[in-house]
């Protein structure tokens, strides 16, 4: 299966939404075998890279498979290849799958300073405020992102609660939002929605289904034509996430696909081989609407690769010597970024 969205150094032609005045295309996704939720979104006055990161994250006490790195190194340099055509960026919070640190990190997240430079040089970046609705976490990793590229990109503007047109395209950020269940230890993000004269997307990273029925308000308020959205992270239920709100997500997703014509659920949802069975309903409300429910990597015509959830069976079909990592570490395996 070919995980990287563009081929030979060649963007793939993004997919129509609606009436095709917005076209999208996913880089980053669990259905593509990262953490993330990066999207190319072009109209016919601007291109932009949505949530311009990827990662790894630690899982079933294993590191990463190769193959897990392979996808991170094709996704990351899939973002690049995206932002080179980009106008602008934007980014939704600062979690390392959502956007590229300025430091250098082989294991977890492929990046380095050069890389950071490299992606955010000359970028107008749309990003969430760093001083207002934003746990200390955040707060941290967003002043040092803002010190490091003020320099470096064409301007770094708030996002929260504003609007920026470009010809007949208007760009809308949400107020925060819960990062999932409202009090959570996450923190806030912003939902982007992308809006032309006959076409609306909105991007709704880490909102976890929604969880929340206010979010989901805000999403369905703005009558979109398709939804880009993080499900639930049903791996963790019992003990980051609770039933009770495991049920709400279900339920708001039902919901969803009963107004939207276009929903790609993918994000935390897709760390669990089961997501399928937990969007039952949801599937079966989309075919009774007539509406379309798929992972990212479906978008694409692709199959889900599964990667972090297939961790422990890639590791016994395929074990990785001790010696591998210990390149990895010092970026010795920078050759992956090559890879096809």
């Amino acid at each position: 299966m070919e995980l990287n969205p563009f081929r030979g150094g060649q963007i793939r032609d993004p997919v129509a939404i609606g009436n095709g005045e917005i076209r999208a295309l996913p880089l980053a996704f669990e259905s593509l075998g990262v953490r993330g939720m990066a999207t190319y979104v072009e109209t016919d006055d601007v291109r932009m890279v949505i949530d311009p990161g990827s990662a790894l994250g630690p899982r079933f006490h294993l590191s990463p498979h190769e193959r897990e790195y392979i996808a991170l190194a094709r996704s990351r340099r899939a973002i690049m290849e995206a932002a080179r055509r980009a106008d602008l960026l934007t980014i939704s919070h600062y979690h390392f799958d959502h956007y590229v640190p300025n430091f250098e990190d082989w294991v977890w997240i492929w990046s380095s300073p050069e890389i950071a430079a490299d992606l955010y040089r000359g970028k107008l970046i749309l990003a969430k405020d760093i001083n207002a609705n934003i746990n200390a976490s955040q707060r941290k990793r967003g002043y040092i992102f803002q010190k490091l590229n003020a320099n470096i990109a064409r301007g770094i503007k708030i996002a929260d609660g504003n609007s920026f047109s470009y010809g007949q395209t208007t760009l809308k950020f949400s107020r925060p939002v819960a990062h999932g269940s409202a009090g959570t230890e996450l923190g806030y993000l912003l939902m982007l929605t992308v809006k032309t004269s006959g076409c609306t997307l909105v991007h709704a990273s880490d909102v976890q289904g929604p969880v929340e029925e206010t979010t989901l308000q805000m999403i369905l308020a703005e009558r979109p034509d398709a939804v880009i959205i993080g499900g639930p992270p049903i791996y963790l239920a019992g003990y980051k996430i609770d039933e009770t709100s495991l049920r709400a997500a279900k339920n708001n997703m039902e919901k969803l696909v009963s107004k939207v014509p276009l929903n790609v659920i993918d994000h935390h949802l897709l760390r669990s081989l089961d997501y399928r069975d937990f969007l039952d309903s949801a599937f079966k409300e989309a075919e009774r609407r007539k509406h379309r429910l798929l992972a990212a990597s479906e978008l694409l015509g692709l199959e889900p690769e599964l990667l972090e959830a297939k961790r422990k069976e890639l590791h016994e079909k395929e074990p990785i010597a001790k010696e591998w990592y210990q390149r990895l570490k010092t970026g010795d395996l920078k050759e992956l970024m090559k890879s096809e």
